[in-house]
This record gives C-alpha cells, sequence and structure tokens, in this order.
C-alpha cells in the first residue's frame, strides 16, 4: 500500500508536475492557511469605518448574512475543484480545468492568474500598511495635538507610513525563511492569534464600553441606515456588500498550499471550505459586537487618525489600555501578511513552473529545504515596489483594498462560469463532491462574485463628492482593466505558445485526465 506522501505525489504528476517542494503541512495547518489569510476580525476591523458608511448598521449585518451563505457556496465550489486538481497553481489551475482544457482552457487561467497574482500582491501592500496605520493611528490618540506628521495630504506623512509599511512586509517576509516545519507553527499561531483576538474584544470591550459611553440601542444596531458616501439610497445599500466581498475572499490559499500538504485532495479541500464557514460564524457576532460597542456615529469619525478604530478602543477602553487591544491586531496582521505571502509565493512558483515570467527557472527553483525562497523574494519586492506608489499620493494606493479583493473575486466568478456551462458534464469529482448540487453550486458562485466584483468596483461616493474631490474616485476597475490589457498583450505576444506549455495539447476533459508527462523545473539547489 503507498504511503499518503506517495499518493499524493502520484496524483501529482498525473496532473502534469512532479513534486519538488516539502510536503508536511497537516490538515489543520492548510486550515489555518486559509483561515489565517482570511482573518475574519481583522478584516471587519480595518473596513469597519468604510462599511459603516455604505448603509449604515443594518446593512452591514444583513449583508454579510446573505454574503457569507453565497461566499460558503462559492467555497464549496472551489474545494470540489481543489480536491480534484490539488496543485500549487490552484486557482487558474482549476479554471483551465473548468473551462475544458485546451486553448480556451489556457487562455482564461492566463487572465485568472494575472487576475489572482495581482490581488494577492496588492493585499500584501495594503495588509502591511494597515499595520502601519495602526501605528500611527496610537501615536495620534496618545497626543492629538502631535507634531508627529500623520495627515496623508503631507508627503512626510506618507513617507512615514511607506517606511514602516515596508519594516512590518520586511517582518512578514522574514517569518517566511523559516524551515517548513517551523513555520507550521506560524499557521498555529496565526489561529491562536486571531482566537486571542475575539475573545478579548467579546470580554473586554463590553466592560470598557459599560463603563464609559454605553451601548447603542438595538434600534440602532438591527434599524438604522448611514450614507456616509452621498450615493444614491439604492447604490448605497447595494454597497454594503462590500464587506463580505473584502473579508471572505482568499480561501484559495489552502489550494495553493496543497503540495505541501498531507493528503491535500481532502486536506486542502476542507481546508477551503471550512476556513470560510467558520470566517463567516465569525463574523456576524463581530460586526453586532463592534455595532453594539461603537460610539455615535459622529463621535466615531471624529478623529484625525488614519484608522478610526483605534479611536474607538480609546474611548472604551482607556487611552492607555487600549493598546494590548491594538497590539494583538497588530500581531494578527502581521501574521496574516506572511500567511498570505506564504500563499502568494506558491502561486509565483507555479506560474513559474508553466513558463510565463522572464527568468521562470529562477523563480520556480527550490531551496534546500524545498521551499520556494525565490518567489517570496520575487513578490515582497513587488509588493514593496506597490507601497511606493503612496508616497506621490495616496489616490491610486487606496483602490488597491479593492483591487485585492476584486482580482481573487473575478477569478471564482470565471471557475464558477466554466464548471456551470463547459464542464457540467464531464467534470469527475474526487474526494469533495457536491453531486446533483455541484452545477448549481457553479451557477451561484458565478452569479455571487460577478455582483461582488460589480460592488468593489462601484463608486463609494455620489457623483457630487467625487466632483469636488477626485481623490474618492474608486481605481480599482482603472487598475483591473489594466491588468487586464496588459494580460491580453503579454498573451498574443509571447505566452499563448509557452503557458501550460506541457498541457497545451490537452483538448478536452477526457484527455486531461490522463498522465502527462511531469514538468521538472522545480530543483532542488
Amino acid at each position: 500500500m503507498p504511503t499518503e506522501t506517495e499518493e499524493d505525489e502520484r496524483e501529482l504528476r498525473q496532473l502534469g508536475y512532479q513534486s519538488v517542494l516539502a510536503r508536511g503541512w497537516g490538515a489543520f495547518d492548510n486550515f489555518a492557511c486559509s483561515f489565517s489569510a482570511l482573518y475574519c476580525i481583522g478584516g471587519v476591523r480595518v473596513l469597519f469605518y468604510i462599511a459603516l458608511s455604505n448603509g449604515g448598521p443594518a446593512a452591514m449585518w444583513s449583508s454579510w448574512l446573505s454574503g457569507s451563505v453565497l461566499s460558503i457556496i462559492t467555497a464549496a465550489t472551489l474545494a470540489e475543484a481543489c480536491s480534484a486538481y490539488p496543485a500549487a497553481g490552484s486557482i487558474y489551475y482549476w479554471a483551465f480545468r473548468s473551462w475544458g482544457g485546451g486553448r480556451a482552457g489556457r487562455f482564461v487561467s492566463f487572465l485568472v492568474a494575472a487576475w489572482t497574482l495581482v490581488a494577492w500582491t496588492s493585499f500584501l501592500a495594503t495588509d502591511s500598511f494597515g499595520v502601519a496605520n495602526y501605528l500611527i493611528s496610537e501615536i495620534v490618540v496618545f497626543n492629538p495635538d502631535t507634531t508627529f506628521p500623520y495627515d496623508t495630504a503631507d508627503v512626510r506623512a506618507r513617507a512615514v507610513a511607506w517606511a514602516l509599511s515596508l519594516l512590518f512586509l520586511a517582518l512578514a517576509t522574514a517569518l517566511n525563511f523559516l524551515p517548513p516545519r517551523s513555520y507550521a507553527w506560524v499557521f498555529r499561531a496565526g489561529v491562536v492569534v486571531i482566537a486571542i483576538d475575539i475573545v478579548l474584544n467579546f470580554v473586554w470591550l463590553p466592560i470598557g464600553v459599560a463603563r464609559t459611553y454605553g451601548f447603542q440601542p438595538a434600534e440602532f444596531v438591527f434599524t438604522s441606515t448611514y450614507n456616509g458616501g452621498g450615493t444614491a439610497p439604492g447604490l448605497n445599500w447595494v454597497l454594503s456588500w462590500y464587506l463580505p466581498a473584502s473579508c471572505l475572499v482568499g480561501q484559495d490559499a489552502s489550494g495553493h498550499v496543497a503540495e505541501e500538504t498531507v493528503s491535500a485532495k481532502k486536506a486542502a479541500a476542507k481546508g477551503v471550505f471550512w476556513a470560510t464557514v467558520a470566517s463567516a460564524l465569525c463574523g456576524f457576532p463581530i460586526i453586532l459586537l463592534f455595532l453594539f460597542c461603537m460610539p455615535s456615529i459622529e463621535t466615531f469619525y471624529a478623529t484625525s487618525a488614519p484608522q478610526p478604530f483605534i479611536q474607538m478602543y480609546a474611548l472604551a477602553l482607556g487611552p492607555r489600555a487600549h493598546v494590548v487591544a491594538t497590539v494583538v491586531a497588530m500581531v494578527g496582521a502581521i501574521l496574516n501578511t506572511s500567511i498570505s505571502l506564504v500563499a502568494v509565493s506558491r502561486l509565483v512558483f507555479a506560474i513559474s513552473r508553466d513558463s510565463v515570467f522572464p527568468f521562470s527557472n529562477v523563480l520556480c527553483r527550490v531551496s534546500a529545504s524545498r521551499q520556494p525562497r525565490n518567489a517570496v523574494v520575487f513578490i515582497s519586492i513587488c509588493a514593496a515596489l506597490l507601497l511606493c506608489t503612496q508616497l506621490p499620493s495616496q489616490v491610486a494606493f487606496a483602490s488597491l483594498t479593492s483591487t485585492s479583493a476584486a482580482g481573487s473575486i473575478a477569478a471564482y466568478g470565471l471557475v464558477g462560469l466554466g464548471r456551470a456551462l463547459l464542464t457540467r458534464k464531464t467534470f469527475r469529482p474526487s474526494f469533495w463532491a457536491l453531486g446533483r448540487f455541484g452545477v448549481l453550486s457553479a451557477v451561484v458562485t458565478f452569479l455571487w462574485n460577478g455582483f461582488a466584483f460589480a460592488v468593489l468596483c462601484a463608486p463609494q461616493y455620489g457623483d457630487a463628492a467625487i466632483s469636488a474631490e477626485p481623490s474618492l474616485f474608486n481605481y480599482s476597475i482603472v487598475i483591473m482593466a489594466g491588468i487586464t490589457v496588459i494580460a491580453l498583450e503579454e498573451w498574443w505576444r509571447k505566452s499563448r505558445d509557452d503557458w501550460f506549455g506541457n498541457l497545451k495539447d490537452d483538448q478536452s476533459y477526457a484527455a486531461s485526465e490522463q498522465t502527462v508527462s511531469p514538468k521538472t523545473d522545480g530543483v532542488t539547489v
């Protein structure tokens, strides 16, 4: 009887690849990868001030409920694909197979790879920037009259935020150089910190609020609305889905580390699905907690700190004691960045293995410990370069928050579309099988993610506000269009002949199930 690892390697060869990454992470490590990448409480906290202006409290919790159900259905569709195709390419490989292989599958998967790569890289930059904002906000909260540069209109403040962001990105990158067995503890630490963060907020925050400004009434939480962006009433409510669309995305991380997970077709599929379920279930009471515990809307926004939530912590917990909650949030965000870097570096490794990047043979090379460290360094440099875009202005950089989710959301939608239309009769599920609900789930995946993509790219402010202040325009649709144009140009110029070179003669799903010659570009050095 072959061992689980031998079975994993055999299945990977059937997908067209030779196993070169260290396979040793267990099912919980795989779950922790996606759960930490999703980081539900951190996402809700960072985006709370944006979500609150998009419909107000009633829209926030109700949209989270519906968005959670639809995101879980999406996760089920992705888990089914992950179980059948547990490769490091993850989402773009699933797109290739979902679209039936052949030239159409190769083209769609190329677009998906481009979108997903930019999305994950944008997330690394915005997450590092978010940690920097926590620290800068603390300085402002401690001394509102400080001369420390914090106003984003001041180039010195942007330079400080940039330097701090690079520092936190470097720290997250350094963790990626731990040996695989040691890094498993980073996965576990990510889950522990999230648990501490949640418990701390559920226990300490209500006590602090009860002793200070008091709770919001149930009527405020469950029925009140708020339009902070000056958009049309209908659009304002639609924008409330911005929160679940931004927070419940990134579960494909479990797929990216599938080649390093034991019993990948089972563990990775479970990681994709159950991390989404856990994040959705945790997110709902967290939203209600923050809504009940927040001060008045006017007080919440009446701060010059880059992150208004820190001001709320200070009001509820005290000007000194609240630092503990902020430190926990910062540690969680740094671990979140590091774990996300694990996922995206495996994506870079896989894309390089499939022959796209210049110097692909270098980027897909693995170290003596069988880790894609060249890919880690490369994508960290790319994220650092993205951080530089905030130096002249934060206008375009602010839109990266939406782009970091929009790219992956668009990819999920295309996987669902291909599964529903092209391979609905030929798809052969593995361990994770949805049976008769597979096609229906794929249709829902396409519709929900198409809608979520539109929400993420929609204007967050009314025409009058944007006319008065052009920096309020949401440039994520411009960024996504630019990425698509560049990807199309690259496809026609070179990559249509190189991309998936080992599988480009695979014209049908049936043929794709046959064993093909494995690629061996990733070599141990």
